[in-house]
């Protein structure tokens, strides 16, 4: 069996709750590790902020960890906001427009499509965090 491969993130811990602790990493493209960077305007660095639950495991403020998350599930998370969506507006476009359907028209009903989609994922975001769960150990 072929060990799973895993999406690693060093951050810090920023809060901790009863059972859930927040951490910040730093999100950083490719051009911010970049050793030109200096002379360039096109590297960015975002801090970003994933709150996970915790199990038998104690953490402070300030911890150094480790963030992991498996690829299938990122990947998983891409298809759902992404590629559906997409191809939902794309179906429904093309269907209306070779149904003779005004451009305008069909393109209204699609983004009202995509809309709609979105909408629901959102009201689905409860049971989805259930499946996207982040992996925290304390580093050091």
């Amino acid at each position: 069996m072929a060990s799973e491969q895993l999406v690693e993130h060093k951050g810090i811990v920023t809060t901790v709750e009863a059972k859930k602790v927040t951490v910040s990493i730093v999100a950083a493209s490719a051009c911010a590790s970049c050793q030109g960077k200096s002379f360039c305007s096109m590297s960015d660095k975002k801090d970003k902020k994933f709150v996970t639950d915790v199990v038998n495991q104690e953490f402070t403020v300030g911890d150094e960890v480790l963030l992991t998350m498996r690829l299938t599930q990122g990947l998983r998370a891409v298809v759902w906001a992404y590629i559906f969506p997409l191809c939902l507006l794309m179906i429904i476009l093309l269907t209306l427009l070779s149904c003779k359907f005004s451009e305008a028209g069909s393109a209204l009903a699609a983004l009202t499509a995509v809309t709609a989609y979105y909408f629901i994922l959102y009201r689905m975001r409860n049971r989805l965090k259930k499946k996207y769960v982040f992996e925290i150990k304390k580093l050091g």
